[in-house]
C-alpha cells in the first residue's frame, strides 16, 4: 500500500510541471505618437502649405504618475514617474520603459502636474498653436483606452491625435484641463 501511495504522489508531482508564484513582471516601453491615418502626410504638407486652423506644435507635458488599468483578471499598477517635463513630438516620442505585471490592460492614465520633476515654475502643460503659446499649472489626468497584453508586446504606442485635436482651437490657457481630460487617446 505504501508503494502505491508513493507512486501516486510521484506521478502527481511529475504531471504538474514547474509552477510560478505571482504575476511575472515585464518591461514595457511607452511611446506617444499621432497615429491618425495619413498624419505623416498632413505634417509634411503643413510644412509647405500651412493650415488655416491653429495646428498644435511644441507640446510639453509634465508627467507625475502613470497608471495601468487592467481588465477584470489583472492587478493594476501605479508608477510614480521621474521623467519630468517632456517635449511631445507628433511624429513620435519614446517616454520611458517601465516594469509592469504580465496581463491585459484596457486603460493607461497619466497624471500631469506642475513642478513634476521638483523644479518650481514648470507648468503641467505647454503648447503652441496658431493662436499663440499657452500653458496651465492645473493638475490633470489624460487617458488612453484600448487593449494591451503585457508579455506579448514590448512597446505600447499611445495615439495622441485626440489630445492634439482638443488643443487645436484653444486661444487661452483656461480651457486646457477641460480639453485634455475630455479627450480620449487610444492604443
Amino acid at each position: 500500500m505504501k508503494f502505491i501511495i508513493a507512486i501516486i504522489i510521484l506521478l502527481s508531482a511529475l504531471s504538474c510541471g514547474p509552477t510560478t508564484t505571482g504575476n511575472p513582471i515585464k518591461p514595457v516601453t511607452l511611446r506617444m505618437e499621432d497615429r491618425q491615418p495619413l498624419a505623416f502626410l498632413r505634417r509634411t504638407s503643413d510644412f509647405f502649405i500651412p493650415e488655416a486652423r491653429a495646428a498644435v506644435s511644441n507640446t510639453k507635458f509634465c508627467f507625475k504618475r502613470l497608471r495601468f488599468k487592467p481588465d477584470e483578471f489583472t492587478a493594476g499598477s501605479n508608477i510614480d514617474l521621474t521623467i519630468g517635463q517632456v517635449d511631445i513630438d507628433p511624429a513620435g516620442t519614446n517616454l520611458l520603459t517601465v516594469s509592469v505585471p504580465e496581463g491585459v490592460y484596457e486603460r493607461i492614465e497619466f497624471d500631469l502636474d506642475k513642478d513634476c520633476d521638483g523644479v518650481p515654475g514648470k507648468p503641467s502643460v505647454i503648447f503652441t498653436n496658431g493662436n499663440g503659446t499657452f500653458s496651465t499649472n492645473d493638475s490633470m489626468t489624460i487617458k488612453f483606452n484600448g487593449s494591451f497584453r503585457v508579455g506579448s508586446t514590448e512597446t505600447l504606442t499611445l495615439d495622441i491625435d485626440a489630445l492634439l485635436d482638443a488643443l487645436d482651437p484653444l486661444n487661452n490657457g483656461a480651457g486646457i484641463k477641460a480639453a485634455l481630460e475630455s479627450a480620449l487617446g487610444d492604443f
